[in-house]
């Protein structure tokens, strides 16, 4: 994923507006300078130098030539004895629209799309920090779990609600495991390490809050389970609920554990 910079495309719209403009200025009429090398270096990094250029297909072709005539203009303007004729007040003018119209119609061809928020969640905040749909202090004491806390957030935005299912779980069982090893005091982890191995463990050896093992058994039976069938496809209605039952049961289970020793490895994860 690449955020797009839309107000360079009006920069460059907007360099290439200015070389008309500036060939009838003074007398004997001579274009500034300084404009047609803003033109010039804008088309030299989108097509050179950007991310971009390899989807302006159409418009390349006419930017090189709109370069050139830029470099001829140039020659000009910089020989005080040169006279700038009639036909290179047309040629570059003629250059200019040329690219102007192709690279428009480039633009808007461009594989572009308007995210736009999800209920009360906005959309710079899911897509940069997916780690605020659960408690701030998942990253202090289940780092592990920040990796899949960042793509929930990443899929509920792009609304592939099946993979933000996918990484809500993740996310879930990185604490269940941390929370079994707490309440459990070191015990060995179930040989199959599932939300509902480790509910079901946890209430036969009577470790942790009975609470906390409802709600994992809720969120497995109602979330966790269909999910794991391929003919099931979230929606985004659902996942936004997934993400609230998970806050709740990660939530609680969070404020029973504490803080994990801060590790290379570990403070990589929270700043990633």
């Amino acid at each position: 994923m690449i955020r797009m910079s839309l107000p360079w495309f009006l920069d460059v719209v907007s360099a290439i507006d200015a070389i008309p403009n500036t060939f009838f200025q003074g007398d004997p009429p001579r274009p500034s300078a300084y404009v047609l090398h803003n033109a010039k270096g804008q088309l030299e990094a989108l097509f050179n130098q950007s991310i971009y250029a390899a989807y302006l297909r159409a418009s390349r072709e006419q930017a090189g030539k709109l370069y050139a005539a830029i470099d001829v203009m140039l020659k000009l303007v910089d020989d005080p004895n040169s006279t700038i004729g009639d036909y290179d007040v047309w040629s570059m003018s003629h250059e200019r629209d040329q690219f102007k119209t192709i690279f428009l119609a480039d633009l808007s061809l461009l594989p572009s799309f308007l995210v736009a928020g999800k209920e009360s969640y906005e959309v710079n905040t899911l897509i940069d920090e997916g780690t605020k749909l659960f408690p701030v202090s998942l990253s202090a004491k289940v780092p592990e779990a920040i990796p899949d806390a960042k793509e929930v957030g990443k899929a509920l935005a792009f609304e592939l609600a099946t993979a933000c299912g996918f990484h809500i779980f993740r996310v879930t069982e990185a604490v269940v495991k941390r929370y079994w090893d707490h309440v459990s005091k070191g015990a060995i982890r179930p040989s199959l390490e599932t939300l509902g191995t480790f509910a079901a463990e946890m209430e036969k050896q009577k470790f942790g809050d009975i609470k906390v093992i409802e709600s994992i058994k809720q969120m497995t039976r109602l979330h966790r389970n269909p999910l794991i069938h391929p003919e099931v496809i979230l929606s985004v209605e659902e996942a936004i609920e997934a993400v609230g039952i998970a806050r709740s049961v990660v939530g609680a289970m969070l404020r029973t554990l504490p803080d994990v020793p801060l590790t290379t490895s570990s403070a990589a994860l929270s700043l990633s």
